[in-house]
């Protein structure tokens, strides 16, 4: 595989199945959790908790699993009425046109229906490295360049070495941009990335991944949905129900754009890629704000957890604005990875720049409890 965001891709780096079968390592116990509130939840023994791919470890908020439930008897129906509720309930919440909505198989299809959309003979990709490394098979598939801009020094998205990537390249360029990246968990620079967002045109283009939007707590943020609304015509925003909503099996995602640029996108989309069972749930979810609430309330207790007990050893992180810690941990980042896996918890995979480094998706109070636990023990035998 060439050398993408990443060492390995998400579908490369399967849950190990020798994890469960160690979870009396260092003589703690792990496990799925309970999903009652933040405070109730408790560890059991049952299986390895799973920390790796950033999801909502809470899951289905209860209103979409009732909608599941009640719609399966129907699961025969083709979901086009399912899929429009979902994205009138879209629009109305982002004061958007359905116009400038269009469904995806999870937000991975919106990302390869808007490259396919934007390509122009002699376009490249620009991306920072670290990032989310899907788009990069899309772009290979289509002959596509890819150069990749290396995160600074701090972690951070570097805007002035990727606009010289643009400048220095006769032709089109796509700008792809995740916010907050991932997996640093960092927000991009607000008034840089709105400034360079404002100079979107037919040979500069902009695909924005806000996978973590829901997580974002900074007051200043703004998403580039905004810069849509007010009629830029060559930016697409990507967001999912994967990870806050907790819908990652049922792949929904969906993509904000200019109405043109969503007709371009439709020609590329696959006939029927909406599910029905996906779209009730996604709906249902939307309106299950104190669950919202109660996925925010747990995230950010336990994210507090791991912070404390990094900063306890010394461990250097970066602060985040999403539901996973990038975190140092002085050593071979794959035998740490395998190290946890023992221990019955399973943790990110290494990332290109990132050696020593780890993502850590969070989960309950609980569980991060139990990482925490673990971390101090691999300290005291000198492994972090």
């Amino acid at each position: 595989m060439q050398s993408g965001s990443f060492k390995l891709s998400r579908r490369q780096f399967l849950y190990a199945g020798a994890a469960a079968s160690s979870l009396a390592t260092l003589g703690c116990s792990s496990s799925a959790v309970s999903t009652q509130t933040p405070a109730a939840a408790t560890v059991n023994t049952t299986e390895a908790i799973p920390l790796n791919f950033n999801e909502n470890p809470l899951g289905l908020a209860p209103k979409a699993q009732q909608a599941v439930l009640e719609v399966l008897p129907n699961a025969w129906r083709y979901p086009d009425a399912a899929r429009s509720d979902l994205m009138a309930t879209i629009a109305s919440n982002l004061s958007l046109e359905t116009s400038q909505l269009i469904y995806g198989n999870g937000s991975s299809e919106v990302l390869k229906m808007a490259l396919d959309a934007l390509v122009q003979t002699n376009t490249q990709l620009v991306m920072p490295d670290p990032s989310y490394g899907v788009i990069i098979d899309y772009a290979m598939a289509r002959g596509v360049p890819v150069v990749k801009v290396k995160l600074d020094g701090n972690w951070q998205t570097d805007l002035d070495a990727m606009k010289a990537k643009v400048a220095a390249h006769n032709g089109p360029s796509i700008v792809y941009l995740c916010n907050p990246n991932n997996p640093t968990g960092v927000l991009l620079p607000q008034s840089e990335l709105n400034q360079w967002l404002d100079q979107a045109s037919s040979q500069l283009s902009f695909i924005v991944d806000e996978a973590y939007v829901e997580y974002v707590a900074q007051a200043d943020f703004v998403s580039a949905v905004d810069r849509i609304k007010q009629g830029q015509q060559h930016i697409v925003v990507c967001r999912t129900f994967s990870k806050i909503y907790a819908l990652a099996g049922l792949r929904v995602g969906y993509g904000v754009a200019h109405g043109e640029l969503i007709k371009q996108m439709q020609a590329q989309a696959s006939i029927d890629n909406a599910n029905l069972i996906g779209c009730v749930a996604a709906k249902a979810s939307l309106e299950s704000l104190q669950w919202l609430e109660l996925s925010l309330k747990s995230n950010s207790q336990a994210k507090e957890l791991v912070y404390e007990q990094l900063k306890e050893l010394g461990l250097d992180y970066q602060p985040s604005e999403t539901n996973f810690i990038f975190h140092k941990v002085n050593g071979d980042s794959e035998l740490y990875m395998q190290r946890m896996a023992k221990a019955g918890i399973l943790v990110g995979r290494p990332f290109n720049h990132g050696e020593g480094w780890n993502r850590l998706s969070i989960g309950t109070p609980a569980q991060m409890q139990y990482f925490c636990k673990t971390l101090a023990k691999f300290r005291e035998l000198g492994w972090v």
